[in-house]
């Protein structure tokens, strides 16, 4: 999902902000790629710089209207069969044994959506806010509503970049990791 307008960061295009030399969704592609061959990236209108690094660099893409999150999804999961895993464009330290885990434990269940909840315990102090929260890393598994959460505790993995200081983060915890 890449076609967000990263309102609490003056609307910048999320998915090609660089960490460690390379765009976030290069990030999650990389681990992406590790689970499943068939990657799309969800862009719209509101992220045409991500929408043209696809094309360049030969990764499938969706265009969305890009209205908001949940209409987009429902655009997606009218075009495809299920299963389908959705990822978020800004989690870049997300790993694909991760990705594994969650999967490994939401295929446990009949639930019709399977969500990770990024439990805060784990993060430090000036991230880590004061409840969990979902990331946008869900397993739609049917057609229906009934839903089940999946908390995990990871750090940095389960990093989002929402705001200034989760980018700030980010950078910082990256700049002594980049090779």
């Amino acid at each position: 999902m890449a076609g967000g307008k990263a309102e609490r960061l003056g609307n910048i295009e999320k998915p090609i902000l660089k960490i460690c030399g390379k765009p976030i969704i290069k990030h999650i592609i990389d681990e992406a790629i590790k689970i499943t061959d068939k990657i799309y990236v969800a862009s719209s209108p509101n992220t045409p710089s991500t929408t043209r690094w696809c094309l360049i660099n030969n990764v499938n893409t969706i265009l969305t209207p890009g209205e908001n999150y949940p209409l987009d999804l429902r655009f997606i999961l009218k075009k495809f069969k299920k299963p389908i895993l959705f990822l978020p464009a800004d989690i870049p330290f997300i790993t694909g044994d991760i990705l594994h885990e969650f999967l490994d434990k939401a295929l446990e269940y009949d639930e019709s959506i399977i969500t990770l909840i990024a439990s805060r315990n784990c993060f430090p102090n000036e991230l880590s806010g004061s409840k969990p929260s979902p990331l946008g890393i869900s397993l739609f598994n049917h057609d229906g509503v009934d839903s089940i959460d999946i908390t995990m505790c990871k750090f940095p993995e389960l990093l989002d970049i929402d705001t200034y200081n989760d980018l700030k983060y980010a950078l910082e915890y990256m700049r002594g990791l980049c090779i």
